[in-house]
């Protein structure tokens, strides 16, 4: 079969005034392989493609979507937010019917966003370890294939902890060959890998990410937005967590995979650089999450002034959970009825120490608010649009200075928003200790953590289960809880999760039908045969 030469993919983000997302990276150069790795800065625009993928993927509210909706912690608005068979549980009875859980949520089993992002990653991967070492500055050839090798990882972390078994592609696609099968014509599919062997290959990336990365430098242009040896270290901890999750499923030893996490953590505390923000006040929130403050050890930069943001009416974390103040004033247009907000009755599984506890004010808006249903003016008790409990954390925003005069939510997003933050990695370290049967030296993080929310020290003696009480306050919105609860069984909202779900491996996720039918090696994911709608 004549040789067909794939091109290199360059993608950017443009943001001009005209600009409305940057969900769909644009593809801007198309170059041959032949000549294009010759230079340092071809390798770092390549690199810099994986990170627009892996933001462009994740920005738009993949994240919290799949971390913080499916928890059943929120609740979806009277008009809009997220769709609410995230978190109810399905009507399985009638495998026939149309009323399934999932029914129109077919976007969320396909993978295919992912694997771009792998794809990109294995381009660089393979082309920059072939360029000659001179036509680098010293070091940077390590950082870029660093960076690369993290991003791979990150992705087939977010793979293995969403549809567990999955297909692994670790080769650059350079010819048809590797694609076509030339006796039959036909494309070569391959199946789904085992979720520990996966795994086992995220440890194997992360852990050369690790040798080839140093670590940041508080306060630099990149600190936080591109990954360092801190950024590498926290996601060997959460990938050994993950493992040591799926050992004890399968009944195998743990111990090793406990202990790894508990290195690389407390690596990443005593050498990454990174320390608490403070709570004093709403403004201090405001500065974590506009981005690269003490506790970013890796976050997906957003920022109109770096050309790297998106318009928040098409959608993203913003368009999910926060109002919006209307542009003309006119305060029933504040989206009060399409977001998503907590409602009364799961509010003491966030924050049951209220109102002593600090957070609950400086993440929400109106906690106080003795609403259990959605906002509408039609009905019988949740009429004020200013009682609606909605996240504050991400509310930053700049008016798109050439909006429509009949736009009345024109705005630019300028929050950051965190992979792995501080807080969390101190509070996987606190879990990875107890786990390891030494509490003791959990207690003190958990002190730390809740001094800092204004409560006193813990007194109990359930030490994982405040560990995961602190998690849900602190990382809420964050993508990381469902995750959380998975690892350890732990379901504020029981109906999310039936100990039959469990059991079944049920917090996986379904395969879309797009992957099925072009993919004969595929099989739906168990817990979901017959229970979707495709």
């Amino acid at each position: 079969m004549k040789k067909v030469y794939y091109v290199v993919l360059l993608f950017v983000i443009v943001l001009s005034s005209c600009s409305k997302s940057y969900l769909s990276p644009k593809q801007v150069d198309l170059v041959y392989n032949e000549v294009y790795w010759t230079s340092e800065q071809a390798a770092q625009n390549a690199l810099s493609g994986i990170y627009f993928l892996y933001r462009g993927l994740m920005i738009n509210g993949q994240m919290y979507e799949r971390g913080d909706a499916a928890t059943g912690l929120f609740n979806t608005g009277w008009n809009g937010g997220s769709p609410n068979a995230l978190y109810l549980p399905g009507d399985f009875v009638d495998v026939n019917g149309t009323q399934k859980s999932w029914g129109s949520l077919e976007s969320f089993a396909d993978w295919g966003g992912f694997y771009k992002v792998i794809a990109q990653a294995n381009l660089v991967i393979t082309h920059v370890r072939e360029m000659s070492n001179g036509v680098f500055a010293p070091g940077d050839k390590n950082s870029i294939l660093g960076e690369a090798y993290f991003l791979r990882a990150l992705t087939y972390f977010d793979i293995a902890r969403i549809w567990g078994n999955a297909p692994m592609v670790y080769e650059s696609i350079e010819n048809s060959q590797q694609v076509i099968d030339s006796k039959n014509n036909t494309l070569i599919n391959i199946p789904r890998s085992p979720d520990v062997q996966i795994m086992d290959s995220v440890l194997s990336d992360v852990q050369k990410a690790i040798s080839l990365l140093n670590y940041g430098t508080p306060g630099s242009a990149t600190w936080g937005i591109r990954a360092n040896k801190g950024s590498a270290l926290a996601l060997a901890g959460y990938a050994n967590m993950w493992m040591a999750f799926l050992q004890k499923r399968n009944g195998q030893s743990n111990s090793m995979y406990i202990q790894n996490a508990i290195s690389s953590l407390e690596e990443v505390v005593n050498k990454g650089g990174y320390n608490l923000m403070s709570y004093s006040d709403s403004s201090s929130i405001q500065n974590m999450y506009k981005g690269q403050s003490s506790e970013a050890v890796f976050e997906l930069n957003v920022s109109s002034s770096d050309g790297e943001t998106y318009r928040v009416d098409n959608g993203g974390i913003e368009f999910l959970t926060c109002e919006l103040p209307p542009l003309d004033s006119d305060a029933t247009q504040n989206r009060a009825s399409s977001i998503d907000w907590v409602p009364y009755s799961n509010k003491n599984e966030i924050y049951p120490e209220y109102p002593n506890d600090k957070r609950a004010n400086l993440f929400f808006h109106a906690w106080d608010s003795k609403y259990n249903e959605p906002f509408s003016d039609v009905s019988a008790t949740a009429t004020d649009r200013n009682l609606v409990t909605w996240m504050t954390k991400f509310a930053l925003f700049t008016v798109d200075p050439q909006r429509q005069p009949n736009e009345y939510d024109a705005y630019f997003a300028e929050a950051n928003v965190p992979v792995f933050r501080y807080t969390g990695v101190l509070l996987l370290l606190a879990e990875a200790y107890v786990k390891n049967n030494e509490p003791v030296k959990a207690l003190p993080i958990i002190n730390t953590i809740r001094t800092r929310a204004g409560l006193g020290n813990y007194t109990g003696s359930d030490f994982l289960n405040e560990i995961l009480q602190e998690e849900t306050g602190e990382l809420i919105g964050e993508g990381k809880l469902f995750f959380s609860y998975v690892r350890n069984d732990y379901f504020p909202v029981p109906s999310v999760m039936t100990p039959d779900r469990y059991a079944q491996q049920g917090y996986y996720w379904p395969v879309s039908s797009n992957i099925l039918s072009s993919n004969i090696l595929i099989s739906q994911t168990p817990f979901w045969r017959g229970k979707t709608t495709w």
